[in-house]
């Protein structure tokens, strides 16, 4: 049974309300004095409550998508296929992918159903450089399977949840595939979306950081990422053709990645994102205390004391109901050339999937007039 199936929750609720009512029906009849008796009252309270708070928590968890499954919340996913090398392929070096680890998800069975409704395909790879493992989904255009673009390599935008998040939530909850073709239909340029987490060493939060003697995951994005979308998609090689967005963690993961690799990122968007690096129980001790590190790291400080990259910026927040909206104030009043930004302020919004929603749509039009298909 599904850890965020209807089901699974429905049962959990049918139990607390079997709790309940069993207490009320047998509490009269425990009321004895005794050891035993005391114990078998506090055993009833304690495992009452301990329900109701299981059943709540399961469902705020499929309602946000922090955990998709029992494997992602006990880290039990399969490993991927290991990556072959090939030959080389214009726009860089490629690393084959076993073709088992795609799968065609949806309607769009056929090449025909593709070309009129793109299609969405899981993910599986495994990072030549990093070792590291990612499940994700691509989001294809129509146009992927039309003769007309049989050779056009498209752009690509990596598209980040937050933390611990989960791909699947941007399937279901954010339901980004019903906004991308909705931007499509209205005539959004054509583009590869890649939908994944930053957390690729759950349930630890890298925060997007190479860990000294730990994982790499910025070495992942910068490098693995691009590899296997190389060697599986016809997609743009040159920097001009990728793009990366996120929200709160994915956000800050999307803005350090590409002013810390302009060379592979020439765009970036962050949604509801912050600035410098969260350290807590979540990330541990990222920096193997490093300071130069931790400061390069720190995207307010990189942009006062480093060369500005030659990227484009999108930081979108919420003047009312954000706490970091201050600091995604700061961080525009502090953009200098060559480095481009936009804002994107909602007058109010919470930090949820609702507001996030709320701003693809300005989003995607805007990655569609900085990136270039090949």
């Amino acid at each position: 049974m599904g850890l965020t199936g209807g089901g699974f929750i429905a049962l959990l609720f049918l139990a607390v309300a079997g709790l309940f009512a069993f207490t009320l029906w047998w509490w009269p009849r425990g009321a004895r004095s005794g050891a035993g008796a005391v114990a078998a009252r506090l055993g009833l309270l304690a495992g009452t409550q301990a329900v109701t708070l299981l059943a709540v928590l399961v469902a705020v968890n499929a309602h946000f998508e922090f955990y998709s499954g029992w494997d992602d919340l006990f880290a039990t996913n399969a490993a991927p296929a290991r990556i072959k090398h090939v030959m080389a392929k214009a726009g860089g070096p490629v690393k084959q992918i076993d073709t088992a680890t795609v799968k065609r998800l949806g309607s769009a069975a056929t090449k025909r159903d593709a070309a009129v409704s793109g299609a969405v395909e899981e993910y599986r790879f495994q990072g030549q450089e990093t070792g590291l493992s990612a499940e994700s989904f691509v989001l294809l255009p129509p146009q992927y399977y039309q003769p007309a673009y049989a050779r056009t390599r498209f752009p690509v935008i990596v598209v980040l949840t937050g933390y611990p998040g989960h791909p699947t939530a941007l399937l279901h909850t954010m339901r980004f595939p019903e906004l991308v073709r909705q931007g499509e239909r209205a005539g959004l340029p054509p583009a590869v979306y890649v939908l994944m987490r930053p957390t690729e060493a759950p349930p630890r939060d890298t925060e997007c950081a190479d860990v000294p003697g730990g994982p790499q995951v910025e070495s992942f994005f910068a490098a693995d990422v691009p590899l296997a979308m190389w060697a599986h998609y016809r997609v743009a090689a040159a920097r001009t053709g990728w793009g990366i967005m996120g929200d709160s963690t994915g956000g800050f993961c999307a803005a350090k990645l590409a002013m810390k690799h302009p060379d592979r990122y020439s765009a970036a968007a962050s949604l509801s994102g912050y600035f410098n690096t969260i350290q807590d129980i979540t990330t541990g001790k990222l920096f193997g205390g490093n300071k130069a590190l931790q400061d390069e790291s720190n995207l307010l400080w990189r942009e006062k004391h480093l060369p500005a990259p030659p990227i484009s910026l999108l930081v979108a927040s919420c003047r009312v109901g954000e706490k970091t909206f201050p600091e995604n104030e700061r961080f525009i009043a502090g953009i200098r050339p060559p480095t481009r930004a936009d804002s994107l302020f909602l007058p109010s919004g919470g930090h949820n999937y609702r507001t996030f929603r709320r701003m693809v749509p300005a989003t995607l039009r805007w990655f569609g007039t900085h990136l270039k298909a090949e």
